[in-house]
């Protein structure tokens, strides 16, 4: 887990993230509404009801009015205090105030924002898919600083990569396999900045406008050469695959006997 500072956007959700029931209150309070009709509420909201007990004791009366530039103020405070009631319950029940999302999806109101929401400023799930588009700019940023914090904490070291370099978005779909995969030996601190540093490489060679990274491999530093792909054998992956098969046929073995092999190797490490 890496803790990030507030992001450009200064998103509401931010700044209740250390209260996960005011931040699932703020969610609420931005379904359907702008944050300028929240930023007219929201702190004498808080303020008169700090706590999930506090709402629920509240009268209906006393919610409505405080939020009704939100609109839909008498169905939401009767929500909310329902979602309020479940939230003292499940949160006792674990005896934490950040139960499990199955739990936090099942309760009173909740919806995809507050999911998405919860996943990310709870659970710092910066690669689920979000429809929101400021929770989008927010999961694009977080990526990035993760990224960022991630390599200022490692050594460099030597990783290769696996690609494929094509023109035309027709020929891949239809013909990948025929492509010739290339491999480039990098010095880099995550994958990320190792990919970085290959679609570099393969830029300037002939035929190149995509890239497709086909995997990560067994890398040595006497390898590395941040200029141009590795020199390799064409027939080596074809070879290596042909050996396989001919090992197995030399042992007369069948597909059954393979899998029996692999599972008595599996049970015998438990």
């Amino acid at each position: 887990m890496y803790k990030l500072s507030i992001s450009p956007y200064n998103t509401r959700q931010e700044e209740y993230r250390e209260d996960p029931w005011k931040m699932l209150m703020v969610c609420f309070m931005l379904n359907q509404t702008s944050h300028k009709q929240v930023d007219q509420v929201r702190h004498e909201f808080f303020h008169k009801f700090p706590t999930a007990q506090d709402l629920v004791l509240a009268k209906d009366i006393e919610i409505s009015t405080i939020i009704k530039p939100l609109g839909f103020y008498n169905k939401r405070a009767k929500q909310w205090k329902k979602f309020s009631e479940q939230w003292i319950e499940i949160t006792t029940n674990y005896g934490t105030d950040k139960p499990p999302v199955f739990e936090i999806e099942n309760m009173y109101g909740v919806g995809k924002y507050a999911i998405d929401s919860w996943k990310v400023f709870q659970l710092y799930q910066y690669g689920i898919p979000v429809e929101d588009h400021v929770l989008n700019w927010y999961v694009e940023w977080a990526k990035k600083e993760v990224e960022t914090q991630i390599r200022e904490s490692k050594e460099y070291e030597p990783m290769t990569v696996y690609y494929l370099h094509y023109q035309d978005d027709r020929f891949i779909i239809n013909n990948w396999n025929t492509c010739r995969d290339y491999a480039c030996c990098v010095m880099a601190r995550t994958q990320n900045e190792a990919i970085e540093k290959v679609t570099e490489i393969a830029s300037k060679q002939h035929g190149f406008k995509h890239i497709k990274i086909l995997g990560f491999g067994h890398a040595k530093k006497e390898w590395v050469n941040e200029y141009e792909p590795l020199k390799t054998d064409e027939d080596f992956y074809a070879n290596q695959v042909q050996g396989v098969f001919d090992r197995i046929r030399a042992r007369n073995l069948s597909a059954q006997d393979i899998y029996n092999g692999q599972q008595k190797q599996k049970y015998s490490f438990e």
